[in-house]
């Protein structure tokens, strides 16, 4: 089986090191970014399977970057999950009518990334 490889894009920092430390021990491929402008460069450096979006982000928020990253020939494979503390189900509706393929309330628990990650 070939590891995913996984981008957390996350403004905060706490977020990031928990994704980042859980899933690299369950044994995926991570790499965490502060922001949407961190993300673009990434993605067009690596290719990703998943990638965990934050969606309110200084700068460029989520759904900014999710449209960029559905226009991009780089990363037009990958899986998009937003992941917000927001609980505005027009920002959910938004987020996957743009191509998010599930949205996840912070806070969340790693069964809960897992879950999703398994359905991917």
């Amino acid at each position: 089986m070939m590891t995913k490889k996984i981008l957390i894009v996350d403004d905060e920092e706490g977020y990031r090191k928990v994704l980042l430390n859980s899933l690299t021990d369950s044994g995926y491929e991570t790499k965490a970014v502060k922001n949407g402008f961190e993300a673009l460069e990434e993605i067009k450096r690596q290719r990703y399977s998943i990638i965990l979006l934050d969606v309110k982000m200084p700068g460029m928020d989520g759904i900014e970057l999710l449209e960029l990253i559905q226009e991009t020939r780089f990363s037009s494979h990958a899986h998009i999950v937003i992941i917000t503390a927001y609980t505005d189900r027009d920002i959910a509706r938004e987020a996957v009518r743009k191509g998010a393929k599930k949205v996840i309330t912070k806070p969340f628990s790693m069964d809960d990334i897992e879950a999703c990650l398994g359905e991917l």
